[in-house]
């Protein structure tokens, strides 16, 4: 884990700050947003404020509130911070959290966006030369394809086979150019990293607003990561964030952080966290939108808390992966019914995809559902709608795949550490799939452990809130 400390580390000032990332034809991306514009979207004052940051930065310009900004003498910059950041880049969605170090005895909270969001879909679209991020941006994917970019943080790791399998999944186009990935929005080329970067601009800027500072460069933010980054690839990371506003002055690896924020639930809510302290193996498996990832942990009294021993990765198991299962189910159904093969119109599909997304996250707390999509597609006869129940059984019956795949993951994991189930002191589940009662049920039976639960602790929130507490005990030890 490589950290480096507050006042070691220069880019707690921003004026030299550079950036890095380029369209491959460079344009304008600047673009002025007319006052009509402006009263269409809630968050357009922060997408144009982080859009000049990144003008100002790439032109080698002071950023905002950097012109006669100074230190006192003798003072040190820890004497100035009263938050600690904690930066969750998914592959679904971002998320950013605050720790204060004035009061310890509350645990970090999520920051939430102006539209009372506790996170921002990961998705940046360009048309016409403006830019949007988060639920803009993934509206506009289903009325206009080629605009929107999703999953942009898979696309800055190495090149492997599961990538470029999802790759030709993606809603856009990527060019590959030797080793270089190249994102293809609205006839225009960007880098993975551009897009990621901006993302997370609109992060800063949001934990900027709420926590009432514009810059917000006396606010350390910790970068999550994710689990078996190498320090190169940890490096890029850092980088993206930097250049969006973030003073990153330490990563950690992603299952690290959700265990810091489990033991901080259990210690706040006075449960017994001694399952987390023993020595024992951890099992940490993170269900992610596009990604899933088993890690096994142990404690210890350095790096961090808690040291990674062996972790694997799969696209195979994710919640875009159900989300297509339960898409399939409906769609042939429909079939059945009618005749028509939605799958093949573009709209209908992406009507159906979120419906479907929605369907699934509310058989979290019900038994069954309904679709209803009106005027979906039409024939001689007349326009159709789509009118269908989705219960908890059809849920778990899609999910049967998929859990078996996270099984035989979390197996291989074990084999090749040489670590048996017997030998685990905890099992924790994080991510949106932590959500599901049939994967859940599935892994503790395989485990025989019950998954880590408390009272407030949110498996899909775990990473960034953990980033921010492990940040916080950074800066106290200092």
């Amino acid at each position: 884990m490589r950290v480096v400390l507050p006042g070691l580390k220069t880019s707690l000032r921003h004026q030299t700050a550079l950036r890095h990332f380029h369209a491959t034809q460079p344009q304008p991306w600047l673009v002025p947003v007319g006052f009509t514009c402006a009263g269409l979207f809630l968050g357009t004052r922060y997408i144009l404020r982080a859009q000049e940051r990144v003008r100002r930065r790439r032109a080698g310009l002071p950023g905002e509130g950097d012109e006669g900004e100074g230190t006192e003498e003798g003072s040190s910059p820890l004497s100035k911070m009263q938050q600690v950041l904690g930066v969750d880049v998914g592959s679904s969605n971002l998320r950013v959290a605050t720790a204060s170090l004035l009061d310890s005895a509350h645990g970090a909270r999520v920051i939430e966006s102006a539209d009372g969001l506790r996170a921002t879909p990961a998705a940046v679209a360009v048309d016409n030369g403006s830019v949007s991020i988060g639920a803009i941006a993934k509206a506009l994917q289903g009325r206009k394809p080629g605009h929107t970019a999703t999953a942009t943080r898979l696309l800055l790791g190495p090149a492997t086979k599961e990538r470029d399998e999802l790759i030709n999944k993606l809603p856009y186009t990527v060019h590959q150019r030797g080793e270089t990935l190249e994102i293809e929005l609205d006839g225009k080329t960007y880098s993975p990293e551009w897009a990621t970067e901006i993302m997370l601009d609109h992060l800063h800027s949001t934990a900027a607003s709420s926590l009432g500072e514009d810059p917000i460069e006396n606010f350390p933010a910790v970068l999550a990561v994710p689990a078996g980054t190498n320090e190169h690839e940890r490096a890029a990371y850092e980088k993206v964030a930097d250049s969006a506003g973030f003073t990153v002055f330490a990563a950690i690896d992603e299952p690290v952080a959700a265990l810091h924020a489990a033991e901080e639930c259990a210690i706040q809510e006075l449960q017994d966290a001694e399952a987390l302290l023993t020595k024992g193996p951890i099992a940490v498996l993170d269900i992610g939108g596009y990604v899933s990832t088993m890690s096994l942990l142990k404690k210890e009294r350095r790096s961090g808390g808690f040291k990674l021993l062996h972790t694997l990765s799969t696209h195979a198991i994710s919640g875009h992966q159900v989300n297509e299962l339960l898409f399939r189910s409906v769609v042939e159904k429909f079939e059945q019914d009618h005749g028509i093969d939605l799958s093949v119109d573009y709209m209908a599909s992406y009507r159906i995809l979120e419906a479907v997304e929605s369907a699934k996250v509310e058989l979290s707390s019900r038994v069954s559902t309904d679709i209803n999509l009106p005027f979906i597609t039409a024939d001689q006869k007349g326009a159709k709608h789509l009118v269908h129940r989705i219960t908890s059984f059809d849920l778990a019956r899609v999910q049967e795949g998929p859990a078996r795949e996270a099984i035989a993951l979390c197996n291989q994991v074990l084999n090749e550490a040489s670590v048996s189930k017997e030998d685990l002191s905890a099992f924790v589940l994080i991510g949106g799939g932590a959500k599901s009662e049939f994967m859940r049920e599935q892994l503790e039976t395989f485990f025989k452990l019950s998954a880590f639960s408390t009272k407030n602790f949110r498996p899909e929130e775990a990473v960034a809130l953990g980033a921010a507490e492990y940040g916080r005990k950074l800066v106290q030890e200092y």
